[in-house]
This record gives structure tokens, sequence and C-alpha cells, in this order.
């Protein structure tokens, strides 16, 4: 992490340049398909680099920019291209709270990734129930092979509560859709996050819901979650659903993490439960889809080698029932109601 003051304003302006590079060495099985041996890029937190950079208004006023790019550590490419992770521009006071601007994470993201011991990423993470990658769920129903919202929308304008003495935290989001017809995530979309931090229990919902020009209903995600914080183990768990039309997708996770001084063991079950009937992108569809399912488990360990460079080791397992498609990350495709397991090792660090 670089920071540069400007010399004209000391301590009132700064320029930030941040990144992390993350690389892994993976192994994954599907059953009747194979195993692929594979190198892959951010598995403990997402490969990136970006800009950040802060003016002090004065009378606790801040104006702020945030420019975050993907990077593909294993192979040096950008992709996509620009600052996809995130582009926005803030103007924020200490009492008042935050007006941004920009492309941003969801509400539902927000609240959902924080509970993740996984981080959202690596082939222990719940990232894949969220996507809804393959075969018939309400994403699919929805979107199809376009892009969607369930992680990042564009053009948005946000408020974000300031920090408090009451614990709470959150705002409220509207993106638009800009008339949008092609297969990006511009959609118009509308959303809110509220949480409380109790002591050592930390609750939160949101609820964002998105319309499309391309399909013929809203799409509608809700998330609910909370953790605890016993010192020597942190547990969270929380319930995210998917509607669109008659389709609709129940993710549950559970989780730990035991912190051992400079060694951390995480643990996650998720679950992922569909129910009623999913089609075609934008069209309601007949494929039966109650009664599909599929469940994961994951193992991780981390050791901190320093403030900013850990290592670590991940072990999963997932398993689809009735005529879910659902894989690890980075495994092979399979077919309706397979097993993919997978292990992986690397390394992380922040710069």
């Amino acid at each position: 992490m670089l920071a540069v003051m400007s010399p004209a304003a000391n301590a009132q302006s700064s320029l930030t340049v941040f990144g992390v590079m993350d690389v892994a060495v993976r192994r994954t099985n599907t059953d009747h398909v194979g195993h692929m041996l594979s190198m892959a890029s951010g598995s403990y937190t997402s490969s990136r680099y970006g800009f950040r950079g802060r003016e002090d208004l004065g009378g606790g006023l801040s104006a702020s920019f945030w420019l975050e790019s993907f990077l593909s550590a294993d192979t040096g490419a950008v992709t996509p291209a620009g600052f996809q992770r995130r582009s926005t521009l803030s103007l924020a006071h200490t009492e008042w709270g935050e007006l941004r601007m920009g492309r941003d994470f969801t509400p539902t993201h927000s609240n959902w990734s924080r509970f993740d011991p996984f981080n959202y990423v690596g082939i222990g993470s719940v990232q894949l129930f969220s996507l809804s990658a393959t075969g018939s769920t309400p994403v699919t129903a929805a979107f199809g092979s376009n892009g969607n919202s369930i992680q990042r929308s564009s053009n948005a304008i946000q408020y974000l509560l300031p920090r408090n003495s009451w614990g709470l935290e959150g705002g409220i989001t509207k993106s638009f859709g800009e008339g949008n017809v092609s297969a990006s995530d511009q959609h118009s979309s509308i959303g809110a996050r509220l949480g409380v931090n109790l002591g050592p229990v930390f609750v939160s919902a949101a609820s964002y819901t998105t319309h499309d020009d391309k399909t013929i209903s809203d799409f509608k995600d809700r998330a609910l979650a909370a953790s605890w914080n016993a010192g020597f183990v942190r547990l969270s768990g929380g319930v995210r659903r998917y509607e669109y039309l008659r389709a609709t997708q129940s993710n549950y996770l559970l989780a730990a993490v035991v912190p051992l001084g400079a060694h951390e063991v995480k643990f996650s079950f998720n679950r992922a439960k569909m129910g009623g009937t999913a089609g075609t992108a934008g069209t309601a569809g007949t494929t039966a889809i109650h009664g599909d399912s599929a469940d994961q488990l994951a193992l991780g360990y981390v050791y901190r080698l320093s403030k900013r460079t850990v290592a670590y080791a991940t072990a999963a397992t997932m398993r689809d029932k009735g005529n879910a498609r659902f894989v690890i990350p980075g495994a092979r495709a399979g077919t309706a109601g397979a097993r993919s397991q997978g292990f992986e090792f690397g390394m992380n660090h922040e710069f």
C-alpha cells in the first residue's frame, strides 16, 4: 500500500495505491467427468489493484473516490478490463452519512459475503450457490447467460449511514438501467441493508429487487444473517432467498472460525434448495426444480506469516441432488446429481 499526501494541504488530501496478489494450486474432481489440476487467482481474497483518494473539506465533510480493478495473478490478465470491481465517487459527513455514486456491491451481497469465512472466493466459498451458475435456477430463469446484478450494480446512487453510538450500519441503493438491452449487468434496481452491532453479536438484513428490460418480472433477492464472536470461536449463519416468477432458491449458511494466534481454522456448511418451476431467460418456464438441492462442506486453515501475508489451504466437497448441477469453483461441469470435491493451497499478499 502506497499513500501519497498532498504537499499543499498536508493531512487534508491523500492518494493510496493498493492491491492484493493471491495465487493457489488447486486440484478438483467431478464424478463421471474427471479431475483437473490448475492454478487459481484469488482463493483467500480476490486478487486486485486500485486507487483511492480522499480530500478533507472541513467541518466533518470530505470527498473521496475509489477505483478498483480485477487482476488474474496467475496470468497477469486484467479481466474484465477497467475498474469493474468498484468505481465510486463519494461525498461524506461524519454526522450525516455518505452519498456514494457509481459501480459498487449490492446491499444483499455486502450483507451475505461478510458472513462467509472463505471471503466469497475459493473452493470453500458460498459463491457458486449465490451466482446459480449452472442448471435451472431463479437466476438462470431471470437472466440466462446475460449479466446480472447479484454481486454488483452499475449506475448506482447510495446513501450510507454514518458511524453512530447505536451500532447501526447500512443504507439504501438505487441503480439506473439506462434503457439497457445488452448482456451487461446494467439493470434498474432498488434495495437496502440494515445491520446492528450488539457487542459480540451482529445481525444484518438486506433486500434488493432488480428489473431487467429483457425479462417479464422483477428478480427479488433477500438475505438475513447473524454472527457471534465468543472470543475462542466466531460463529455465523444466515439465509439468502431468490425469487423470480414461480422459481425460488434458498441458500443456507452455517460457519465457524477458530483463531489460534497466528493460526486460524475455519469451517462452513452451505445448502442450496430450489422450489417451483424455472425456464430460460425472461420466461416463466415449466421445468420443475422442486427437490433440486446441493450441500457443500468446507474446511480451511490459515497461517499468518506477517500482517500482510498469509499461507492457506482449503478442502471442500459438494453433493447435488435431483437435477441440480452445482460444482465447487474450478471443477469440471458435471451431470445432474453428481458430486465434486477439491483441495487447494496458496499464498496471499496485500500491498
